[in-house]
């Protein structure tokens, strides 16, 4: 069976058991960890967050089968004046294998100590209020090549905590890519695991299914194109497409510099379809910004490092 119709198959059998809604999940409220709602990429957020194709270390929180090449990337993000998230990934070869390793943490303030304001949907990044919480995420990843395709699996611990309390979950993720003439197509399904539940409250998992595809090196004028694009499919129906485009100038050899333009169909409170983001790279090393609004006073503002 061709490449494409392999992965488009298991992709719908995947979406239908998403759209089917159970009694446990109208249990539960709010979507929780918050942290596996956030972008885990600077570069990532310029794109609109599709970035399911992408071969970044950062592939670890997107895909991973895109897992193999030798990368490390750190970032830290600022939302409103309040809540601070730090990410690092790196992903490696190992023979024919590929691994990915990650982790990000975000810290900030919540109204109550329990779901759902703990985790209701992300609006809670650019408010304050009495209790410190935090959330956080450790993941790893392996990529096999077989048949021409590139599949992935990954593991991850999530925890949410307010106050004295806490809740971790162990999840694991699923996932396939390959390249098809320019482009990268890659499909992924995440955060497959159980419900985290806090002070007696629980919080839906944000289990999805995602597809989209990326490419890059596209002359026009003196500048690059590269694009990324991706529709994801939450557990219970909800479909959230995201894109976005990048133009690059080399300066001399071995400096380039780039901007972002992204959009995407909010999945969070608070948070604007419009996403922006730019890069200077000098040799090895990429230096990244990118900007995401959210409604009222706050914003968050996301500085990255990626080295290759």
């Amino acid at each position: 069976m061709h490449a494409r119709s392999v992965v488009l198959a298991a992709l719908a059998g995947v979406v239908v058991s998403f759209v089917i809604p159970s009694a446990a999940r109208s249990q539960a409220r709010g979507v929780g960890p918050l942290v596996l709602q956030l972008p885990a990429s600077t570069r990532a957020v310029g794109f609109g967050n599709a970035y399911v194709a992408m071969r970044e270390a950062e592939a670890v929180f997107y895909n991973p089968a895109n897992a193999g090449r030798t990368l490390v990337a750190a970032s830290a993000e600022r939302y409103g004046s309040q809540a601070v998230l730090a990410g690092f990934a790196s992903s490696f070869a190992f023979g024919p294998a590929g691994v990915g390793v990650g982790a990000q943490l975000v810290d900030y303030h919540v109204p109550v100590p329990g779901y759902p304001d703990l985790a209701p949907n992300g609006e809670q990044l650019t408010r304050t209020g009495p209790y410190a919480a935090s959330s956080v995420v450790a993941a790893m990843s392996l990529a096999i090549p077989f048949k021409g395709i590139r599949w992935g699996v990954g593991a991850k611990v999530a925890q949410d905590r307010v106050a004295a309390a806490r809740d971790g979950v162990l999840l694991a993720d699923v996932g396939a890519a390959k390249e098809i003439g320019p482009l990268s197509l890659g499909v992924a399904v995440q955060n497959l695991g159980t419900s985290a539940k806090l002070l007696g409250t629980s919080a839906a998992l944000p289990t999805r299914a995602t597809i989209g595809f990326s490419g890059g090196g596209l002359p026009i004028g003196p500048f690059d194109f590269g694009a990324s694009a991706a529709v994801s499919v939450r557990r219970g129906g909800r479909v959230t497409p995201a894109g976005g485009g990048e133009l690059s100038y080399l300066i001399i050899d071995g400096v380039t510099i780039a901007g972002r333009l992204g959009t995407r169909l909010p999945e969070r409170d608070g948070e604007l379809p419009v996403t922006m983001g730019g890069s200077f790279s000098f040799d090895r090393i990429t230096l990244d910004y990118a900007f995401e609004p959210y409604h009222g006073e706050g914003s968050g503002h996301r500085l990255g490092i990626r080295v290759r």
